[in-house]
């Protein structure tokens, strides 16, 4: 017989058993790969735009033509939503109408490269446009130079111009580009200067949490940009490559094009490798390739002269020596309908393809066509100049909308895509494979992991459940016109965070009146519990139930675990025989759920008081001896004591109990 010392009944819980092993949850995705969108909107030409939120890119034309023949820049949200454009002059906002006081800015509509847009590290409810006047040598000597002026959001959801035309320097050309610092925050605004005085120089401008810096990081080197007032080396392109490492240019009237090293640390070119002087006959646009080994440019001829797309491999010591002809067509200034128009700007979208404009001489007419160089990492005519699943065509319809001279400049950062990547990064995840630009290729894929579950059902879309966490270096091969181009990127594939709320039990018991801590382990984002919502490493317990704690990491991977809490049953024997057949006889001690102890104390008294046994282990009883000898036959006092555990709304209660034992030899 045993005698109760307390016990409590619970009421039946119905729980699948496998809510009590370790469940895996799918990750949140704050930390997939996210795709830059602030260049997802074109406005340029003559009422043209295109939406790059959706492949192929959409295009909408404007109802308004809002004079954008030449340079413009844009910018949108991270979302992809169009914040507001510019073509130096004037400041258009998302509704398509000026924005407030966005008129009169110091740039100038007819220069190659206007303005860039360029988000406030700072403030993340203002911009600065950086704009560029045409500079006219002495003896004319005009032109307002670059400035900056600052769109703000803080108080008008279209935005307003609060701060207007701020002197940077004067004396420049009409080239621009801007690449994010090492730093990961900041910025660099790149400019060139022009003339006899300032020609020789790049001027390069920090924009960080400050503002814009007033004094630039001058570089003299590389080709001097200068001509008399009807100088064209004023126009012509300046870009970084998208990984920001490069910086090409062209200079039309001597025929130059230009490439030097950049250091996103300093804002310093250096390393300058340049054509010969008039090697080339008017190059004008200029763009690198996605991978940036290959660098595209455009001439434009003043004079009836053949017009030409040429590809530099920019990996080669001598990149401007031997270049592949993508395109070509003959230009005439005297024929008014031409066969085709002037090859003017280049500009790599989002999609990994890079566009080509066209226009008429003057820029009062253009094409209703973009080019598209659908594959530009590829070499030679395998970049697929307009050509799709090997049929020609006359690349991306602009829907009633009119290409003219410029395409809208971006920061270059905002186009370094990965060729493809990847979306669910953790153990026992579903692995999604994106990839960037699906034009001319049949797909194949090596995960590196033999052992993983790939799913090739849509090969432009794989997906994979890698066997283990660590890094893999996935291979796609794209196969075209019978050669394979390979790509490959290291993926990540995080463990899941270890938790066990229950100290690796299942169920845990506690003293009736009493409360527990549950752990969910440090170091973790986030914590959310059930029942009751908390979002703390801890919750406390006072009551019987299930409870679940989910916990993310900062991998953004996310493990659970669920324990029962129920109240202890414990009791001791009325009786001992330390002669028994049966163990549990032998010895004295309490019986039941003793992990809800934190601290235990056991004594047994003959009848005089005197102390004969006592522990402060549970699990160690009386077993009927006295200083080594048994003791004598009869009836003995007990008294207990335990103590429960402690938590955060609760201190430890001692429970005592008292009683007596018989003794049988």
């Amino acid at each position: 017989m045993k005698k109760p010392f307390f016990e409590v009944l619970l009421k039946p819980l119905f729980i699948i058993i496998t809510m009590f092993s370790t469940t895996l949850v799918a990750q949140n995705n704050d930390c997939n790969y996210v795709v830059p969108h602030q260049a997802d909107n074109w406005i340029f030409g003559r009422q043209s735009m295109l939406e790059f939120t959706q492949s192929p890119p959409t295009s909408n034309p404007t109802s308004t033509d809002f004079d954008i023949a030449y340079g413009v820049s844009a910018i949108s949200d991270s979302d992809g939503k169009l914040l507001f454009y510019t073509n130096g002059l004037k400041v258009w906002n998302q509704g398509f109408f000026t924005m407030d006081n966005g008129d009169g800015l110091a740039g100038s509509s007819g220069a190659s490269q206007s303005s860039i847009i360029i988000p406030h590290p700072g403030n993340g409810n203002q911009y600065f446009i950086f704009t560029i006047d045409i500079y006219i040598v002495p003896p004319v000597n005009y032109g307002d130079g670059v400035n900056y002026s600052v769109v703000d959001f803080t108080d008008n959801g279209w935005g307003a111009v609060t701060s207007k035309n701020n002197l940077l320097f004067t004396e420049n050309s009409n080239k621009v580009c801007a690449v994010k610092h090492e730093n990961g925050s900041d910025y660099w605004v790149v400019f060139h200067g022009f003339g006899n005085t300032k020609g020789q120089s790049f001027y390069t401008y920090l924009v960080d949490t400050s503002g814009v810096a007033a004094t630039p990081v001058v570089s003299n080197i590389g080709s001097i940009h200068t001509g008399d007032y009807n100088s064209n080396n004023q126009r012509g392109y300046m870009k970084a490559s998208s990984d920001g490492s490069k910086i090409g240019l062209t200079l039309p009237d001597d025929g130059i094009i230009e490439l030097l090293d950049f250091d996103k640390s300093t804002g310093m070119l250096s390393n300058p490798v340049s054509s010969d002087i008039n090697s080339f006959y008017y190059p004008m646009g200029l763009e690198f390739s996605p991978n940036n080994e290959q660098l595209y440019v455009t001439t434009s001829p003043k004079e009836s002269e053949t017009c030409y797309l040429y590809q530099f491999d920019i990996t080669k010591n001598q990149p401007f020596i031997d270049p592949a002809v993508i395109n070509s067509f003959y230009f005439s200034t005297i024929d008014s309908s031409p066969a085709d128009s002037l090859m003017q700007a280049l500009q790599l979208g989002p999609d990994g393809k890079i566009y080509v404009s066209k226009s008429k001489r003057g820029n009062l007419h253009g094409k209703p066509n973009l080019g598209v160089i659908y594959n530009p990492d590829r070499p030679g005519l395998d970049c697929n100049y307009n050509e799709l699943d090997m049929v020609s065509n006359n690349g991306l319809s602009l829907n009633g909308g009119e290409a003219l001279s410029g395409l809208p400049d971006f920061i270059t950062d905002y186009l370094n895509i990965p060729h493809f990547y990847y979306l669910n990064q953790c153990l026992n995840d579903t692995t999604d494979f994106i990839i960037r630009n699906t034009a001319n290729l049949i797909p194949t894929w090596d995960f590196k992991d033999p052992t993983g579950s790939s799913i090739l059902t849509d090969p432009m879309q794989p997906k994979q459940i890698f066997s283990e966490s660590g890094t893999y270096t996935v291979e796609l091969t794209e196969s075209y016109n019978g050669i394979d181009y390979i790509f490959t990127e290291d993926v990540l594939i995080n463990p899941l965070p270890s938790i066990s709320i229950g100290s690796g039990s299942n169920i845990i018991y506690i003293l009736p009146g009493s409360s527990i801590r549950l752990d969910a382990g440090e170091g973790m984002d986030i914590y959310t519990w059930n029942p009751g919502g908390s979002s703390s490493r801890y919750l406390d317990v006072n009551s019987p139930g299930v409870y679940s704690a989910t916990i993310t990491d900062f991998n953004c991977c996310t493990n659970s675990d669920t324990v029962e809490i129920r109240f202890a049953s414990l009791s001791f024997p009325n009786a001992l025989k330390p002669t028994s057949a049966i163990i549990e006889n032998q010895t004295f001690n309490v019986v039941g759920n003793i992990s809800a102890i934190a601290e235990y104390q056991l004594r047994i008294f003959n009848r005089w008081g005197q102390i004969i046994f006592e522990t402060d282990d549970p699990n160690e009883g009386w077993d009927g001896t006295y200083e080594g000898s048994p003791a004598q036959q009869g009836t003995y006092v007990y008294s207990a004591v335990f103590t429960s555990f402690e938590s955060a709304i609760q201190s430890s209660i001692d429970i005592k109990e008292k009683g007596t034992v018989t003794l049988i030899n």
